[in-house]
């Protein structure tokens, strides 16, 4: 209901796309789900976590619902690429804020002096590493080292995605490596919280929608979960297969 309220053309948004979501009855067919056996292996993956997806899949596929696995050789490149890419984006569209136009805004004589304690005030340190990482990437004799390499990885990426999703109806990744850890525990290795994304980031660059369903409880008493993503604008055959799965972890032990 949500998805039909906020889909379609919006008079008060010029970057929407202008296409209503056409009403069917997807929960009636039966959909074939992808998976890349690469991302359940992947060494960053929690062992507990990688053990009772594994698990899951099997329990799907037992349960006579048609998942397969398939080939994918991308993973390691898609953080690098989606950091290249959104530091660049944080650094063009974060300019605006220099506490001239609107927002908060530190007074000073000097116009110069106004934005630097503005932008140094208001800005945190993710937010500034951002716009120092995308503006070093932008910059003349670094763009077409970094900028653009990316940008063919996304539509590498993205040619791929296509042809997986002529053979699949979805496809099901992990969600993060490990559980939600807590605040500030990864906040002096930059790093390692950017590593966290390597399952996230893929339908950011795609330009695909997902969910993510909380199904399992880890060991250690956090939850965590499949994500789904199906292929662009078919949000209805999202919603249809997550629903199926939250329904059959019900007998899954």
């Amino acid at each position: 209901m949500v998805l039909e309220v906020i889909s379609g053309p919006d008079e008060y948004d010029s970057t929407v796309i202008n296409s209503d979501l056409i009403p069917n009855n997807p929960s009636e067919r039966e959909y074939k789900i992808g998976y890349f056996p690469v991302t359940f292996k992947h060494p960053s993956l929690d062992a507990e976590i990688a053990t009772k997806q594994a698990d899951f899949i099997s329990h799907l596929q037992n349960s006579g619902m048609q998942v397969v696995s398939l080939d994918f050789n991308l993973l390691e490149y898609i953080v690098p690429a989606y950091y290249i890419l959104t530091t660049a984006e944080a650094s063009s569209n974060l300019s605006r804020y220099d506490g001239l136009k609107y927002g908060a805004s530190c007074q000073e004589k000097e116009l110069e002096e106004q934005v630097k304690h503005t932008r140094s005030t208001y800005f945190g340190k993710e937010v500034k590493r951002r716009i120092m990482l995308g503006t070093f990437v932008l910059s003349e004799g670094y763009y077409d080292a970094y900028v653009a390499q990316a940008q063919k990885v996304r539509k590498i990426l993205c040619d791929q995605v296509a042809e997986v999703f002529n053979q699949v109806d979805t496809l099901i990744f992990p969600v993060s490596p490990g559980t939600a850890f807590k605040i500030g525990d990864k906040s002096n290795d930059p790093v390692e919280m950017f590593l966290a994304d390597i399952y996230t980031v893929f339908a950011n660059l795609a330009g695909i929608p997902g969910i993510s369903i909380p199904l399992f409880k880890h060991s250690n008493g956090m939850p965590f979960g499949l994500q789904v993503m199906a292929s662009h604008l078919n949000e209805l055959t999202l919603l249809s297969v997550a629903e199926k799965l939250v329904e059959t972890n019900k007998s899954f032990q």
